[in-house]
């Protein structure tokens, strides 16, 4: 590798640990908690290299933000290839299960810091509000594209985006009650039943019977 590439290479290195490790210390230490200092001894580089990347907390908070955003769409699309192909109504129930995981992880509650914190930081808001509607953009697409198999739903194609938004407004909800667990805790059975409830509501939504050209669980 040429030496210009493998500085290239390194200095890419040094910004992706300094960006996980503000999401990490976001997740566990609160926006007011997270500090250069701390962001650089956990990413393991000196303040210098922290400097050189990143001059200021603002800075990198907001490098922390796009860097949250690219992984949750990549965590969810890495997702998406692992799950089994089924009918709509058992694609969204894996769904809904794969985006409670999702808002139950630190990439969510990172988010959640720097979205309390943006009420009162001007150019943190603004940034906040441009990434989240990217955000958003970017997962409702992903949903789109794993729910539509092309045989389903062509009478009533906005059932899925209703249920999808519905599950979102429920799922923060649901992780804003859980933020006050540990993180090693097990659901307790209200946020169990809701999220039982959840399905419910969804498959009351799409309707009771399928119609895909899958079997309910994936069978032909």
């Amino acid at each position: 590798m040429p030496r210009s590439s493998l500085q290239e290479e390194r200095s890419a290195q040094t910004r992706r640990r300094l960006l996980e490790a503000a999401i990490a210390c976001l997740n566990e230490r609160g926006y007011t908690g997270t500090t250069t200092t701390e962001i650089a001894g956990r990413a393991g580089v000196s303040r210098g290299a922290q400097v050189h990347h990143f001059r200021h907390k603002e800075d990198l908070v907001l490098g922390a933000l796009e860097h949250i955003c690219a992984r949750r769409l990549a965590e969810l699309e890495f997702a998406f290839e692992e799950l089994p192909v089924g009918g709509l109504e058992f694609r969204m129930e894996t769904l809904i299960d794969l985006m409670w995981s999702a808002f139950r992880g630190p990439s969510f509650y990172a988010w959640l810091e720097l979205l309390v914190a943006s009420r009162t930081e001007p150019i943190l808001r603004v940034a906040v509000r441009e990434t989240n509607r990217r955000l958003g953009i970017g997962i409702r697409k992903a949903f789109a594209k794993f729910l539509d198999d092309g045989f389903t739903l062509a009478d009533r194609p906005e059932r899925p985006a209703r249920v999808v938004e519905i599950a979102f407004g429920k799922l923060e909800s649901m992780a804003l009650e859980r933020a006050l667990l540990d993180a090693d805790e097990p659901d307790p059975p209200g946020l169990v039943r809701s999220l039982e409830d959840l399905k419910k509501t969804a498959r009351e939504i799409l309707g009771s019977k399928e119609e895909s050209r899958y079997g309910s669980r994936g069978e032909t």
